[in-house]
This record gives C-alpha cells, sequence and structure tokens, in this order.
C-alpha cells in the first residue's frame, strides 16, 4: 500500500482539497453497477487533480471470494481512471473483517482497505475548504429476520451509545455523512414486509432516532445519506437553522450518484435524463 503514504492521498483531507467529488449511494457489493459507476469518473470529474468518490454505505465488504473479487475489481478500475474511493459502512458489511482491516489505518484516520480503497470509520472527521465533515455510518437491516447472524448479518450494524457519546463529544460539524437517515427527516413507505419483524422496525426508529441526537448536537449544515434507496433533497429544520439534507437512490438507478462541488456545497445538475436530485421531493 505504499502509494497511500505519498502525494495528495496521504493526509487527512487531501491537498490540495477536491473542486469535485461523486457521491454515491448504496451498491451492495454489486460489481457490475459499481464498475459502471466508476468508469464514468473522468467525465464527470474531468478536470480533477485528485479524484474522488464518497460513498454513503453498503458499499460491499463481503466475505468469501466474491467479496474479495468485488474488492478486487473495484481497485483494479478505479486505477484504471485514476480515482479513489472512500467509503462509510452500511448495515449491509462484513463488520468482523472491516475490523480486520483497521491496522491498514493510514495518516488522517482512514482504513486502507485497498490501495486505493479507504473506509471512514465512525466519528472521522476531515477538513475541506475550511469546512469539517463528519462520517458517521451504521444503520439497521429490516430484513434481519431473513438474514443468518455471522453469515450475512451482524450486529455491528448499529451505531452505539459509546459511538454516539463519542463524536457528540468533539463537537460541530458542518457536513456529516451518513448512511442512515435521522428521524427528524419525515418519510412516507408502503406497509413493510409480513415477513419484517416488528422488533426490527422498533431498533430501525430507535437507530434513527439515536442519529438524529448526533446531529441535534453536532449541528451540521449539510446531511447525506443513503440506505432509504430514494433520491431526494429538501431542506429540514431541526430547531437551530435550515439543514440541506441529500439522500441517494441505490444501485441500478442513475440517482444513484451525483457530483457534488465541494467548495459550495451544490449539487450539479446533469442533462436530461441523468440524475437531477434537485427537481421535486420525495
Amino acid at each position: 500500500m505504499s502509494d497511500m503514504a505519498q502525494g495528495p492521498w496521504s493526509g487527512g483531507a487531501l491537498d490540495p482539497p477536491p473542486g469535485r467529488v461523486l457521491v454515491a449511494g448504496d451498491w451492495h457489493g454489486d460489481r457490475d453497477w459499481a464498475l459502471s459507476v466508476i468508469k464514468r469518473v473522468p467525465q464527470l470529474l474531468a478536470g480533477e487533480q485528485t479524484r474522488l468518490i464518497l460513498h454513503l454505505g453498503d458499499f460491499g465488504i463481503w466475505p468469501g471470494v466474491e467479496g474479495r473479487r468485488y474488492l478486487d475489481s473495484v481497485s483494479a478500475v478505479l486505477d484504471l481512471v485514476d480515482a479513489h474511493l472512500w467509503f462509510i459502512d452500511g448495515n449491509h458489511e462484513d463488520f468482523p473483517q472491516l475490523a480486520q482491516m483497521a491496522s491498514g489505518t493510514v495518516p488522517g484516520g482512514r482504513v486502507a482497505v485497498r490501495p486505493n480503497i479507504c473506509h471512514l470509520p465512525r466519528g472521522h472527521r476531515w477538513q475541506w475548504h475550511g469546512r469539517t465533515w463528519l462520517a458517521c455510518g451504521g444503520g439497521v437491516s429490516l430484513d434481519k429476520a431473513g438474514r443468518t447472524e455471522r453469515v450475512d448479518w451482524w450486529p455491528q450494524e448499529e451505531i452505539t451509545s459509546g459511538q454516539e457519546a463519542a463524536v457528540i463529544a468533539v463537537g460541530h460539524a458542518e457536513v456529516m455523512v451518513c448512511h442512515d437517515c435521522p428521524s427528524g427527516v419525515t418519510h412516507t413507505f408502503p406497509p413493510p414486509p409480513s415477513w419484517w419483524a416488528g422488533a426490527d422496525l422498533a431498533r430501525n426508529d430507535a437507530h434513527r432516532e439515536r442519529l438524529q441526537r448526533i446531529v441535534d448536537a453536532v449541528r451540521p449544515a449539510h446531511l447525506m445519506h443513503g440506505h432509504l434507496h430514494r433520491a431526494y433533497q429538501r431542506s429540514c429544520d431541526f430547531g437551530y437553522g435550515p439543514v440541506q439534507v441529500t439522500g441517494l437512490a441505490a444501485e441500478g438507478s442513475l440517482r444513484n450518484f451525483a457530483v457534488l462541488d465541494v467548495e459550495s456545497i451544490t449539487w450539479k445538475l446533469r442533462r436530461r435524463g441523468l440524475l437531477d436530485i434537485l427537481t421535486g421531493h420525495t
């Protein structure tokens, strides 16, 4: 991983900071979709000295041969387009594997998963253009009843009370990058499948409330997340001023990814037929 120790990727914030990044929602280890998005980077981030994809969780840390094949393929295509990828953890990740990878922490606190792929642990902070960014992964698998513990579900998926306290203790951040959506953002969903367990629905509600407590304490002006598999943008008032909240869709939709101007924290509109998350709310 020698190339992580030199150049703009060696520090905590990138030097110089990016002008634009490509932000992506859930990929769930879908190799074909992930590679198709990465191959768009030269066009979407044309002119950027440091090309970066910022991923909002359920990226695809998975056990076994398929998990390794996915990471190796993603890393190879990132090399091909001269880009790196930073991701927060979602709820569908192999958390013991992520913990083992923590020995590869690089300067700045990121965890090297591959030379050009880094995990941003819960509570990780960095600076871009004078703003503090905060990574806060985690979520609840509502379909846990159909999964097997330590095979395709892991209890470390939730933000813990200790992590909540640690993030709050550090204080304010202007931008939060989350997987889950805080409870203060209202959504309407169809009735859940009958086989989803009531206990998991309750866990989900409690987790969103926990994330909202973090938001209320950290007071970001901008928050972006995945998990809900729907793309939208709205301004929310959590009692301390307007917060621009942006959600992205899951793999298979062009609303799964969007270009963000990092300096102004504005989303770039694209031609008809591609993603335009600023037209209408969900």
